[in-house]
């Protein structure tokens, strides 16, 4: 499910962008045929095509005739090659159904696999150019114009924004055997960019931002390795996951990927830098699993901790983190100076039948069973997943309850799971709980409909306020202070006739009790939004 943002910080507009040029660019795309692009490429976990990835889990893909692959589900980002898989055209009224059949085709037809390609596939966009050479050599140019409007009206004061990111972006890739070297380039609006860098038009906050570059070497789906920025997710969340979730900022990161086959499993090493100028490193390590069909396990463990750069006895990545400081203390660090934080993570998703999948999440940031004088700090999630399909009608929907004690993510000798201010696993952070349902209609391949139901409680506990040692434990499980409620409903109109372009319009309303923490403080507005994709 693709869809706008619930409601944010906004401020006036200032560069706004010609609807013309947008109602213009959608015509054009639609009438253009099928093209080509590497299977070697990223799908990112904010790609469109997650939802129906998602959807695709809820049925048994072997009983699909092997026509599409999933590998891991609750490890973002994957490449496009993994997805395919080597069988027939799946028929109409099998059991992935044509929605899904019809919106992955149309996504993966541009990838021309021989095993794959599908001339009968509707509106698979092409790119602006590409080229295909023997030997696996491919180059290719995308262009698009992408973004989103958001408005609200809350208590009367009007505000509205274009949303980062949003404006001309060009994607390029080179591909030369096992090698694939990518640039997702956007010129748009970058909220604060005035403060930091060198702006495109003076006195707006327009300027050039990648969120994804990177350099990859792969063995076909066996293993791979590359290095640049991207976002990451890992967890089997719709909304966000507790160790690395979708929502956090992009990472410049090393990834190294294998593919263990004959057992179903998939390992994952991550090693970036959250804070360059504080030498600030986090290091994070997951396994996923799939004993049988329906059923998917993960084990991740992440490391914060400070350095000048990569410490060996992480970056092996087989070393459990929990015993890396041990390690780098008998190697010299008497002193404890590299101390890290350490987080774990179990996830569970099975499919306990077609249609209907179950899966939970559980970290654990600390964990004292032995003494009375720490917290323990940890996290939780449940989700279930439901799809019902009837000819071209599909109803799916999804609802997802995550709990966070107090303290978690924080840490009083600053290793907090931050990076750019921003939380990397949940994004309301410690001291919350969140309850959130979603429905979805899709009444034809190129329209769906959607509400969305949200209600979050937010204690006073932040990242500013982590535990001391020698303070008195407070009862973690309990929301601190005054407990403010948000409760929030959004209804969002997507239409989706080809792969490149994705058009959704969201209307919504919202209220919080005890706002800013304040007993009977109250405030409620609503709140609207346009998202736009068009991509050639």
């Amino acid at each position: 499910m693709h869809f706008p943002g619930g409601p944010t910080s906004i401020r006036r507009v200032r560069t706004p962008l010609p609807l013309s040029l947008l109602a213009s660019a959608t015509m054009l795309l639609i009438a253009m045929g099928p093209a080509e692009a590497s299977p070697l490429e990223f799908v990112s976990p904010r790609d469109p095509l997650v939802s129906e990835l998602r959807v695709l889990e809820l049925y048994d893909l072997p009983a699909d005739s092997g026509r599409f692959r999933l590998p891991h589900l609750s490890t973002f980002p994957l490449r496009r090659i993994e997805l395919m898989g080597a069988g027939a055209p799946i028929g109409r009224g099998e059991l992935v159904r044509t929605l899904v059949a019809d919106r992955m085709e149309r996504e993966l037809e541009r990838d021309a696999i021989v095993a794959f390609a599908d001339a009968r596939v509707p509106h698979s966009t092409p790119r602006l150019w590409d080229q295909q050479w023997d030997a696996g050599q491919r180059i290719e140019l995308s262009v698009g114009l992408e973004g989103g409007w958001e408005g609200s009206d809350e208590n009367g004061n009007r505000e509205s924004k274009w949303r980062d990111g949003t404006g001309l972006h060009v994607r390029g890739s080179a591909q030369v055997d096992r090698w694939l070297a990518y640039l997702h380039l956007t010129a748009g609006q970058l909220e604060g960019a005035s403060r930091y860098t060198d702006v495109l038009v003076s006195r707006t906050d327009l300027a050039a931002q990648t969120d994804e570059a990177y350099l990859v070497y792969a063995n076909g789906t066996r293993w791979s390795v590359s290095v640049g920025r991207q976002r990451f997710a890992w967890g089997p969340g719709e909304e966000a996951s507790l160790l690395l979730s979708r929502t956090a900022a992009p990472l410049t990161a090393l990834l190294l990927h294998a593919r263990f086959e004959p057992i179903r499993a998939d390992a994952f090493a991550l090693h970036t830098t959250t804070d360059l100028g504080r030498g600030e490193q986090l290091a994070a390590h997951r396994l996923e699993w799939q004993p049988t069909s329906g059923l998917r396990l993960g084990l991740s463990e992440a490391a914060r901790y400070r350095s000048s750069g990569w410490q060996g006895v992480y970056l092996a990545s087989v070393i459990p983190f929990s015993v890396a400081q041990r390690l780098l203390q008998q190697d010299g660090d008497s002193a404890g100076v590299n101390r890290n934080n350490i987080e774990v993570a179990l996830d569970v998703a099975w499919r306990v039948a077609d249609g209907t999948r179950l899966y939970g999440e559980l970290l654990v940031d600390d964990a004292h069973a032995k003494s009375a004088a720490f917290p323990n700090k940890y996290a939780w999630q449940l989700g279930l997943d439901g799809a019902w399909t009837h000819g071209f009608t599909r109803l799916t929907w999804n609802t997802e309850y995550s709990w966070l004690s107090r303290y978690t993510y924080t840490s009083f000798f600053g290793r907090a799971f931050t990076s750019q201010a921003v939380p990397l696993g949940f994004p309301s952070g410690p001291d919350s709980r969140r309850l959130r349902a979603r429905i979805s209609w899709d009444p034809r391949v190129a329209w769906q409909l959607t509400g969305i139901v949200r209600r979050t409680w937010k204690g006073e506990n932040d990242f500013d306020e982590p535990f001391v040692p020698g303070s008195p434990v407070p009862p973690v499980q309990q929301l601190e202070g005054v407990a403010a409620v948000t409760d929030d409903v959004t209804g969002v109109l997507r239409w989706w006739p080809a792969s490149g372009v994705d058009l959704s319009l969201a209307l919504g309303w919202h209220r919080t009790e005890n706002a800013g923490h304040v007993v009977g403080a109250a405030t409620s507005g609503r709140h609207a939004s346009l998202a736009f994709r068009l991509v050639r």
